[in-house]
């Protein structure tokens, strides 16, 4: 089945869920608290609210979403915290932000290994049929129920003067989404660490960092072009995430919500997918957007690829196949790109 085809019967489904909507507005039983990513006028901020929208439908209107603004009930590192214990109905977990905690996801975390976030996540859903464990991602304590989980667009060099060749890496500072980038960048000579979008913002804006090492999707959302000047192009390492609800929470919904909130999973992915990256590069002079020499490219290659190796050795430990995991993601990703 392609994704076309998920997407349009998924779209179908919404289409004939609101036709079956009573015409009468009703009381909601129950609210299921969630909080924004990020700010108003954001593609997240947007995104949310379409979500939101389609799961009171999904409800018959028996559930309403309340909002709280960004990072005003809990952190951007706590939101899984949050989520299990019912301060939120409904969280986002950044998966970089909880290191150790998702080992199986750092495979779509190998720099170099994809290409597209949409192929990317694609591949993942694929990879989880064939190995279940690369899905089992939250523990009972975490008292969360997955709802999805994405790979969000590769990461890219965003600073405040030009990075034209690798050489210009060499005794800057960054701030990365996570670990395998702050890995990368220190081999090539800079100086990095984590941090999440608000925090690379800050950052940024004091002079504490001379760029950030991020998607695309954090210069829309965290408004990171406010603070930034030149885009490097480099297609790192892509972070992952899942959207989750609290157990009790999900526990309220009929077993035929249950199975129509499942449904949502690639309408989500899709509006997450389409525009992000064009609306962050869309304003940016062309002579801001730099890319690596072919010579630089494949220094760079060869720098990552003792991080593909520590990964399958991971996965080992775990009690995974990981070189043959591996091998089935890097065919996976051009199968579909050949697409």
């Amino acid at each position: 089945m392609t994704y076309r085809t998920i997407l349009g019967g998924a779209l179908a489904l919404l289409l004939a869920g609101g036709a079956m909507l009573p015409q009468a507005s009703v009381a909601a039983e129950f609210e299921l608290k969630m909080q924004f990513a990020s700010p108003d006028g954001t593609p997240w901020n947007a995104m949310d609210r379409r979500f939101a929208a389609q799961l009171e439908a999904i409800t018959h209107e028996r559930a309403k979403v309340v909002f709280f603004p960004p990072n005003s009930v809990t952190p951007f590192k706590d939101w899984l915290q949050a989520t299990g214990s019912g301060l939120l109905d409904i969280g986002f977990v950044w998966h970089p932000v909880l290191p150790g905690k998702f080992p199986q996801l750092e495979l779509l975390t190998l720099p170099g290994l994809a290409k597209n976030q949409t192929i990317a996540s694609t591949v993942y859903w694929r990879l989880r049929e064939t190995y279940p464990a690369l899905g089992e991602l939250f523990t009972p304590e975490d008292n969360v129920v997955e709802i999805a989980t994405f790979v969000a667009l590769g990461a890219h060099i965003h600073s405040k003067s030009a990075i034209e060749t690798l050489g210009d890496l060499k005794g800057k500072v960054f701030a990365a989404q996570d670990a395998a980038g702050v890995e990368v960048l220190q081999k090539l000579g800079a100086s990095a660490s984590v941090m999440v979008g608000p925090d690379a913002y800050l950052a940024l804006q004091r002079g504490a960092v001379d760029g950030v090492l991020c998607a695309w999707g954090w210069v829309n959302n965290f408004k990171l072009n406010e603070v930034t000047t030149h885009h490097t192009l480099v297609n790192l390492n892509p972070g992952t995430y899942s959207t989750v609800m609290n157990r009790d929470a999900y526990d309220r919904l009929t077993d035929d919500e249950k199975k129509h909130l499942a449904d949502l999973l690639p309408v989500y992915f899709y509006y997450n997918t389409t525009n992000g990256a064009a609306q962050a590069m869309s304003a940016i002079p062309p002579e801001n957007i730099h890319t690596f020499s072919a010579a630089d490219q494949e220094t760079l290659a060869t720098t990552m690829r003792p991080m593909w190796d520590a990964w399958v050795q991971k996965a080992d430990a775990m009690g995974l196949p990981g070189q043959e995991i591996l091998d089935e993601a890097v065919r996976l990703m051009k199968l579909y790109d050949q697409n």
